[in-house]
C-alpha cells in the first residue's frame, strides 16, 4: 500500500487552524513560581519556569488539551452546583480567582475552588480541584484508588498534584481536598479525598524559597537526555545542551 504524504491525510483547512491556534499560544512569563509545579520531582525544571528560560512550544493537540480542562473544570463546577446542600465558591466577589501568595508574591497559587456539603463529609469545607485528562489516565486514577485506598490514591497517581492539593488545604486552612478526575470533556467522574498533612506543605514551602533565590540551576533530576522524565520536558534542550 503506498503512504501518503502527511500534508494529504489532514484536512488543510484544520491544518491551518492548527498553526493559529500554536500562534495564539500565550509566551509571556509570569512572575511567580505557581503551586502547580513545585511539586515537578526535578527542582532544576521549576527553577527554569520561575526564570524564565526559553521552553518548547506546546504543539496544537496540547492547546487543545489545555482548553478542553479549562471548559471541563467549569462544567464540573456547574455540575456539582446542581447537588442539594453543596456550596462551592471558584472566585472572588470581583471576579478573580481565589488565589495565595506568600514569599513575597513570589509563589502563588490559583484553586479550583473550596467546596461544603459534599455527601462523604457534609459539614466540612474542601480544596476542590478537577483534572481532566485522557481515558488510559482516568483508569490508570481508578486502579491506583483500589490499590492505595482512597486517602492515598492522590499520591500514588502524581506526586505534582499532590503537593499542589497539600499547599492549597495548608494555606487556605482546610484538613481535607475533593479531587474530581474526569475523563476528557466531563464524560464521567472518579474522585478522592485527601488529608492534610502539615510537614509535607511545609517541605514545599521550605523548596519554593530556596528556588526562588537560588542563583544557580539546581541539580537535574537525570544526566541522560533520554530519560523518560526529560523527554517531555519543555526545557530539555536548554538544560541537556
Amino acid at each position: 500500500m503506498v503512504t501518503l504524504p502527511k500534508e494529504l491525510l489532514e484536512d488543510p483547512t484544520i491544518a491551518a487552524m492548527r498553526l493559529a491556534i500554536e500562534a495564539k499560544q500565550e509566551t509571556k512569563r509570569r512572575n511567580y513560581l505557581g503551586a502547580s509545579l513545585i511539586g515537578d520531582p526535578c527542582p532544576r525544571k521549576v527553577w527554569y519556569d520561575y526564570n524564565g528560560y526559553n521552553k518548547e512550544p506546546i504543539p496544537s493537540q496540547g492547546l487543545m488539551a489545555i482548553e478542553d480542562g479549562h471548559r471541563t473544570e467549569d462544567l464540573t463546577a456547574y455540575r456539582l452546583r446542581l447537588v442539594d446542600g453543596v456550596d462551592l465558591v471558584t472566585h472572588n466577589a470581583d471576579g478573580s480567582q481565589v488565589c495565595f501568595s506568600d514569599l513575597g508574591g513570589k509563589f502563588k497559587g490559583h484553586i479550583d475552588g473550596l467546596i461544603f456539603g459534599i455527601k462523604q463529609a457534609p459539614k466540612t469545607w474542601h480544596i476542590w480541584e478537577n483534572k481532566s485528562c485522557k481515558h488510559e489516565k482516568f483508569n490508570e486514577f481508578k486502579r491506583v484508588k483500589k490499590k492505595f485506598g482512597e486517602k492515598d490514591a492522590l499520591k500514588n497517581w502524581n506526586i505534582t498534584y499532590y503537593v499542589q492539593h497539600q499547599l492549597y488545604m495548608h494555606y487556605f486552612e482546610c484538613t481535607r481536598g475533593y479531587l474530581t478526575v474526569s475523563y476528557s470533556g466531563g464524560r464521567d467522574y472518579a474522585t478522592c479525598r485527601t488529608n492534610y498533612k502539615k510537614d509535607i506543605a511545609l517541605q514545599y514551602i521550605d523548596r519554593a524559597n530556596k528556588i526562588v533565590n537560588a542563583s544557580l540551576a539546581p541539580t537535574k533530576v537525570s544526566e541522560q537526555s533520554d530519560y523518560y522524565l526529560c523527554r517531555f520536558c519543555p526545557f530539555s534542550n536548554e538544560c541537556h545542551s
